[in-house]
């Protein structure tokens, strides 16, 4: 990570002053030039903080993880489900080298890391590395799989009115699923922005129901669903960004799509 701090005065010049690392969820990548290569839950995301960070001034762009982001097998398909694990670390090493290079040629700009469900773990996965970088303004991670009840994260959604409730399903198994265990730093959680609701049927896990109820997926999937005023987690993430700078933009907003 020594060449995450390299000098400002090595930048390129057409840094932005934001960049949005979006990273899809399960089966969302079917087709990389949907969406901006991110998911709906992440494009949507990524323009609802666009809008923001450009009315004052700021420039943003963003780019998609390039990885398999499969879909989620069926219950009892070991080989399906190695596959999804395989899958989130092939994301988790796939964002750590594209986050590596965006710092390294834009040291003095500032990143979000955002992830929705599968893509939530990938996100989780690279913080405890990531805890000391510089660009790293905020994380975004929603309908976390790896979700831990009592972590120092921000945390959203109708599952924060129980106490105890909100563990990701890969909590359950996580040495097979390699998921963390150890809660994040505070310097960093106080940067990353959980978002759980309550009966989701990855972040909020249940160990004792037989099967995935209807209720429990479509409460997972309808989280880009209310546009209208704007999505809860937005504004918590710009402030995260910090005041904005009095110099006026320098490029529109663009979203760039990995490409495979």
């Amino acid at each position: 990570m020594a060449g995450l701090t390299a000098g400002v005065a090595n930048a390129d010049p057409s840094c932005p002053d934001v960049h949005w690392i979006g990273t899809a969820g399960s089966g969302e990548r079917v087709d990389p030039t949907v969406d901006g290569g991110m998911g709906r839950v992440m494009f949507r995301s990524y323009q609802d903080l666009a809008r923001l960070v450009q009315q004052d001034g700021r420039t943003i762009t963003a780019e998609a993880v390039d990885y398999p982001a499969v879909p989620v097998p069926a219950d009892g398909d070991i080989l399906g489900w190695a596959g999804f694990i395989g899958s989130v670390d092939a994301g988790t090493s796939a964002l750590g080298a594209q986050y590596a290079s965006f710092a390294q040629r834009c040291p003095a700009t500032k990143v979000v890391l955002a992830g929705y469900s599968q893509g939530a773990m990938v996100v989780h996965r690279n913080l405890q590395a990531l805890a000391d970088s510089p660009n790293v303004a905020s994380a975004l991670l929603i309908a976390d799989g790896d979700r831990l009840p009592t972590d120092t994260t921000i945390n959203l959604g109708s599952v924060t009115a129980v106490p105890g409730k909100g563990k990701g399903v890969a909590q359950d198994w996580p040495i097979l699923a390699h998921a963390p265990t150890a809660m994040l730093p505070v310097a960093l959680g106080s940067r990353t922005i959980s978002v759980c609701d309550l009966g989701d049927a990855v972040c909020d896990y249940d160990p004792d129901a037989r099967s995935v109820s209807p209720a429990a997926v479509a409460i997972h999937t309808s989280y880009a669903l209310n546009t209208s005023g704007g999505y809860a987690w937005t504004r918590p993430v710009y402030q995260l960004l910090g005041p904005s700078p009095t110099t006026p933009p320098q490029a529109p907003v663009t979203v760039l799509s990995a490409q495979r």
